[in-house]
């Protein structure tokens, strides 16, 4: 093979030995070929990035700062006239002509900048048409104005109306940009913090209007609450990110005594609520609290903006000095490179391949490995071997080159390999500290959940009104929903749902468990299954995960169809079926959601619309359950988990009162419904009801878990009670007409809603 290599070579380095001369001339032609093209691109670059410095001067003077006027002086007017808007006895009638016209001077700057023609070439085209548009906007101040005079517009729409002027003004900003990094994070800090003064000036004007008036609507209310919950987000984000002295002013403001008075008037406004009166606020100290706070904002922003300008001229100086640089003394550095490589040519290129493996050799094996580490959380090392170079030299701290310009690089991508390993251990700590918050508030919403549904489940005990109690139903199963999307939280954090059970579970009363935990519970059918049950660890996770596909099903089905859930035994364990009669999936579809519901991918974030499938996907692998999406006979499609052999579990025998039977039957609210027996799946018409041996007097008194089977009753802490004998002994006929009547109860209330019926 190296005879024919060598018999390919050109003709004047085959024969007798070359000069070193000749041998350095053909070394040096393509790098200095690729140095000189390296010179022209660098100073070319350079070049751009002073016309492209230049065009950012000209839009922060010619775009920037006009937009950041008309924004502060809308925000102003805006505030005035929903105080107007209130009582005109709020304001100084001069102030406010004063404030119009400070916008109208605000506004002629901007419409002058939209037309200089100096702008074209420092903006982008779209950035141009919303600077046109914007200014054609306010020229519909002027009616807004005098309907505010008229008093022909609420509140609620002028505030609607000056907000969409400032969105469309914020809008402006989006094309912000910079060629240093420090300067793009200080940007976009900056336009966090002006974002979270918009909401803060919402809520000031809302607040102001709604003083005025001496009223606090119900809607006003939850934008009050909006607002400022907005406002605090934003600038908690902004705060993470400011650095310095501007952390500490930060921190001033938010400690002082003008910051906590305004959250002091806020928050009882907040607690208040909604009120006809006058609330318990005074407008001259909201506004001088607001006012005080904006201000020392404000400052702050004043401050960040002129940090950002002298950062922007000294990054225009940098840019000229890099272009006289790259033009000048980087063709000495030609020069340079050509006598250096005269000596260093030959060892230049051993090196280079060497550094070249040792790059390509942590690209390809190390980098994938520490990713993939980082990915499941796993504990990573601060320092991680570098290899060998083959002569017993670690290469993590350099030193393995002669050539100096090698060494550098090699010593910098040690440092850069370091700092990879270190982000990425930096990477699996925080997602396993965020896993630990995301679980830790699960477990709380779990907590207070639980003792809702205790509380609910006294309050069902104790009432008698057919039609309270039918609302403590849809309390009761609406809770019962967010303890499974608080459970589907921890699932997705790869943590056990926190309920447990130490017996078996038989598989209609799993499936009813689930169904009881979807929203159109009453439209769910489930089928007998038999006396096959489930082990007592697998309950939890198999409850939740039946419960995704009936939900899913009812969500993706007309309302007036049923979701009908059943289940046998097979040889290799226990199926049950979710069939729907929507409009089914398309075949690509159906096969990509199986391909996610088979291999339990991570979490994709940017696919929040399928929480619930990878829900799905996590509990089935780690059951070990295959769930299968297919098209139903219906036209819908028909979900399939099977529930492998080693969860399958020999059925309990019948005793006493529990004696269990395989009948099917609708959900009940809250819980798994009553394990009455049915012989078959049965759906009542609006009107229809079965024959009591005894009719009541009105609705019973529901007893919650009373008729659940004994393994899905929920204990104090949230586990299962053990098998027992129930509070009440009730034979089967008498638990069918227990059903039957509370099922009449739910039709008496719907036929009363015209726009309700039997789903």
């Amino acid at each position: 093979m190296r005879r024919r290599l060598w018999s390919r070579r050109p003709a004047m380095l085959r024969g007798r030995a070359r000069s070193v001369r000749s041998r350095i001339v053909l070394l040096l032609v393509p790098p200095v070929t690729a140095l000189v093209v390296l010179w022209g691109m660098a100073a070319t670059t350079s070049l751009q990035d002073s016309l492209r410095q230049a065009r950012a001067q000209t839009f922060t003077t010619k775009v920037l700062e006009p937009t950041d006027a008309v924004i502060a002086a809308l925000q102003d007017e805006r505030r005035m006239s929903l105080s107007a808007l209130g009582d005109d006895a709020t304001i100084g009638r001069a102030g406010f002509e004063a404030q119009r016209e400070a916008t109208d001077r605000a506004n002629a700057a901007f419409r002058a900048s939209a037309e200089d023609e100096d702008i074209r070439g420092a903006t982008r085209p779209v950035t141009r048409q919303r600077m046109t548009r914007l200014a054609d906007a306010l020229g519909g101040l002027e009616p807004l104005r005098a309907e505010v005079d008229d008093r022909g517009v609420g509140r609620a729409e002028a505030m609607a109306r000056y907000t969409e002027y400032i969105e469309m003004a914020a809008e402006i900003y989006d094309e912000v940009h910079s060629l240093d990094p420090a300067l793009v994070r200080q940007n976009r800090v900056l336009r966090t913090l002006e974002n979270a003064r918009e909401n803060l000036s919402r809520e000031d004007a809302l607040v102001t209007g709604a003083l005025a008036a001496g009223r606090l609507s119900r809607a006003e209310h939850l934008q009050l609450v909006e607002f400022a919950g907005a406002h605090r987000f934003l600038y908690g984000d902004a705060a993470r990110e400011l650095q310095g002295s501007y952390r500490v002013r930060y921190e001033q403001i938010v400690s002082g005594p003008e910051f906590r008075r305004f959250e002091d008037l806020q928050r009882r406004l907040m607690e208040g609520g909604p009120s006809r009166g006058r609330p318990g606020v005074d407008v001259g100290a909201w506004h001088t609290a607001t006012e005080a706070v904006d201000a020392q904002l404000a400052e702050l922003s004043s401050r960040i903006r002129a940090e950002n300008t002298r950062r922007a001229g000294d990054e225009a100086n940098a840019v000229l000095l890099r272009l006289a640089l790259t033009g000048g003394l980087g063709l000495l550095a030609v020069l340079a490179a050509i006598l250096i490589a005269v000596r260093a040519g030959r060892r230049l290129i051993v090196e280079s391949r060497a550094m070249a493996a040792t790059v390509d050799e942590f690209a390809r094996e190390r980098l994938p490995l520490i990713n993939e580490r980082a990915r499941r959380g796993e504990e990573l090392p601060e320092e991680l071997p570098a290899g060998d170079d083959g002569n017993g030299r670690d290469g993590r701290d350099g030193g393995r080159f002669l050539v100096t310009e090698v060494d550098r690089i090699d010593r910098a991508f040690a440092q850069t390999r370091r700092a990879v390993v270190r982000a990425a251990a930096n990477e699996a700590r925080a997602n396993r500290r965020l896993n630990e918050i995301f679980v830790t508030l699960a477990r709380r919403n779990q907590s207070l959940l639980q003792r809702l549904l205790r509380m609910l489940e006294t309050m069902q005990r104790d009432t008698e009104d057919p039609d309270e109690l039918e609302r403590l139903f849809e309390l009761d199963a609406l809770a019962t929903r967010m303890r499974r999307h608080a459970e589907g939280l921890v699932i997705l954090s790869g943590r056990p749902s926190g309920r447990t059970w130490a017996d078996p579970v038989r598989m209609v009363d799993v499936a009813r468990a689930a169904a009881s935990e979807v929203e159109d519970y009453t439209r769910v059918e489930v089928a007998p299954m038999g006396r096959a049950a489930l082990l007592g660890p697998a309950v939890a996770d198999t409850i939740h995960l039946i419960a995704e596909l009936i939900e899913n099903a009812a969500v993706f089905s007309p309302p007036n169809t049923t979701v009908r859930v059943s289940g046998q035994e097979v040889a290799h364990g226990f199926v049950m079926e979710v069939e729907d009669r929507g409009l089914g999936i398309a075949p690509d579809m159906l096969a990509e959601l199986n391909r996610l519901l088979a291999t339990a991918p991570e979490l994709d974030l940017d696919d929040s619309a399928r929480l619930g499938l990878f829900v799905v996907a996590r509990l089935s692998a780690r059951h070990g359950i295959k769930v299968t999406l297919r098209p139903s006979p219906y036209g819908g499609v028909t979900a399939i988990a099977l529930i492998p052999r080693e969860l399958v579990a020999r059925p309990p025998e019948p005793s006493g009162d529990h004696a269990a039977t395989d009948g099917g039957g609708r959900a009940a609210p809250g819980s798994a419904p009553d394990s009455a027996p049915a012989p078959a799946p049965v759906r009542l018409a609006p009107g229809e009801h079965l024959a009591l041996v005894t009719p009541p007097s009105d609705l019973p008194v529901r007893r919650r878990q009373t008729h659940l089977a004994p393994q899905l009753r929920r204990g104090a802490e949230g586990r299962a009670e053990p098998s027992g004998p129930v509070r009440e002994e009730r034979s089967p006929e008498a638990a069918r007409d227990f059903m039957s009547t509370v099922q009449r109860g739910w039709q008496r209330g719907r036929a009363a809603d015209p726009g309700d019926g039997d789903p």
